[in-house]
């Protein structure tokens, strides 16, 4: 996004998307944090700025079972294509993992089967080691 002008609410919600780290928040959080960062920012905005930061690559979207609505974070500028997520199907836990085994299937399934997976919205479900005790 080098380069492109940055509004206030812009600028507040990458904020707001940075505090939060590897966190995922929806948009009723992030309304809720902008609020008490004092920034006046309608829904409709929010919705606006997240949709064009994910097609600028700044941020990743993924609907997890247990929120209602999607999920936001904010995308590290290094981060590798070699990721997907997983969800914790008892805790709902969503946590993102970057493996480079993941390009092999990534690779295999494009020329093989012709299609290519988008990694930022690949999510395989299973149990923490937490739960799974």
């Amino acid at each position: 996004m080098a380069g492109k002008y940055k509004t206030k609410q812009q600028i507040a919600i990458i904020d707001c998307l940075k505090d939060h780290g590897k966190n995922y928040v929806t948009v009723v959080e992030i309304e809720k944090y902008l609020k008490e960062k004092e920034c006046s920012v309608g829904i409709t905005t929010i919705y606006r700025h997240l949709e064009k930061l994910e097609q600028d690559g700044v941020v990743a979207r993924i609907n997890v079972e247990k929120k209602q609505g999607a999920c936001y974070q904010y995308v590290m500028e290094d981060e590798s294509d070699d990721c997907f997520y997983i969800e914790c199907e008892k805790c709902g836990q969503v946590s993102k993992m970057e493996c480079h085994h993941l390009s092999e299937l990534y690779s295999h399934v494009n020329a093989d089967h012709h299609f290519s997976i988008n990694p930022k919205k690949t999510v395989f479900y299973g149990k923490c080691d937490r739960c799974a005790k």
